[in-house]
């Protein structure tokens, strides 16, 4: 891909290359018209893109630690660029060019003046458009860590929800252990209770009152000794 500079270095060409009348003249004039305007397009390509990187990130001009100053740059290099390409684009249209004059032009006088300004600016464009690169994966780096915490977070609550989980399984298990030994503790409640029934309709009050007391601290002694294991 053709630079500005060696594009206007073929357009020089191209306008000597005017006072030839052989046929290898006009071939090589032909040819180096074909470099310049492929170059010319590409280098249209890229002033788009490059207007487009600059308008993104003068909408969030603090995120990329960027000056007014270096915006206006940017532009006013973005500007030049685009005054130079329709330069070049007018001189292979000027009927001036069609015939063996060789003089220089106000317009050529304006693309060497402008050849200088870009060699001028080239460094500077180049540290900006690393500097955005460097805060772009900066901050691709940033958003890494953070997806790395998040997901290490998660992890921590899927082990603490396991961890619930299995506590209230074994919660569970306990109350059912402790439902079926009341169950089984009710029954033999009830069969001693029948049974001391049957004893109290076979004696009179004073032994039924003497049973009954020996009955309740036999009942009182079960209920200690089931609680108390």
């Amino acid at each position: 891909e053709l630079s500005i500079s060696e594009m206007n270095r073929n357009l020089e060409r191209w306008k000597k290359l005017a006072s030839g009348t052989s046929s290898v003249a006009k071939q090589e004039r032909t040819a180096v018209k074909g470099k310049i305007m492929k170059a010319l397009e590409s280098t249209q390509g890229d002033i788009l893109d490059l207007e487009e990187a600059v308008s993104s990130i003068e909408l969030d001009r603090h995120r990329f630690n960027i000056t007014e100053d270096e915006l206006r740059n940017r532009k006013s290099f973005i500007q030049m660029s685009k005054d130079q390409c329709e330069a070049v684009r007018a001189s292979l249209n000027n009927p001036q060019y069609s015939s063996a004059s060789t003089s220089v032009s106000n317009e050529q006088i304006s693309i060497d003046r402008y050849t200088a300004a870009q060699q001028a600016n080239n460094r500077s464009n180049e540290v900006f458009i690393e500097k955005s690169m460097s805060q772009q994966q900066q901050i691709m780096r940033e958003q890494d860590e953070q997806l790395n915490i998040v997901g290490q977070s998660i992890g921590r609550l899927k082990q603490i929800g396991t961890a619930i989980g299995d506590e209230v399984e074994d919660q569970n298990q306990l109350l059912d252990d402790f439902y079926s030994d009341m169950g089984q503790t009710e029954k033999r409640m009830q069969s001693v209770q029948k049974k001391v029934d049957k004893i109290l309709e076979k004696v009179d009050g004073k032994k039924q009152n003497l049973i009954i007391g020996i009955l309740l601290v036999i009942m009182i002694i079960v209920v200690i000794l089931f609680f108390s294991t």
